[in-house]
């Protein structure tokens, strides 16, 4: 059996035209370029026991949360000390934890609480919310010296849920990075 070739010399051209044009493409020396900035020892976290902060709620009545539908706010203070960096530099805080499957955001109280029906809202005191896993998480100026890195944290009842007295604990890891 006799196979046919057919040759085209449009088909050749074509061949040329690509050939041509990709050895037409070189590399362009030095087009990407990196900057940062190293820093020493930044601040020293001032830990008091094994601990950043214990937040301890009062009393709160499940009747009185369901009807306001969250706590009062508390102070949540993480003090940084010797804090040494160029003019302008900032520190980032996120917060990792459980979060609550009925409160995107809210951080959830811990399997082993007696008290359900309710997670912990963290927010910055210009009252801007810090959800729980977010990787945006808040931004602070430092300054050179001792700095305070000021949260509000509270109880929120779940919205179309009863509250479960009880006690409850919850815990997260904050995450301190500096820019």
């Amino acid at each position: 059996m006799k196979t046919a070739h057919i040759y085209s010399p449009g088909y050749a051209l074509l061949a040329g035209l690509l050939l041509t044009a990709s050895t037409g493409a070189r590399a362009v020396d030095n087009n990407l370029h990196f900057y940062g900035n190293l820093l020493s020892k930044s601040c020293t976290l001032v830990v008091d026991g094994a601990n950043l902060a214990e937040i301890h709620f009062p009393t709160v009545s499940n009747r009185d949360l369901m009807v306001a539908g969250q706590s009062a706010h508390l102070p949540v203070v993480f003090k940084l000390k010797d804090c040494k960096g160029p003019a302008g530099y900032n520190v980032k805080v996120t917060l990792t934890g459980t979060e609550d499957s009925g409160q995107p955001g809210f951080l959830a109280v811990d399997d082993t609480s007696t008290a359900q029906g309710v997670g912990i809202g963290m927010e910055t005191l210009d009252g801007k919310r810090v959800d729980i896993n977010n990787t945006t998480g808040a931004t602070f100026a430092l300054t050179n010296g001792n700095n305070d890195i000021n949260f509000r944290a509270w109880i929120q009842a779940k919205s179309g849920r009863d509250v479960t007295i009880g006690d409850f604990t919850a815990s997260l890891t904050a995450t301190f990075e500096y820019i």
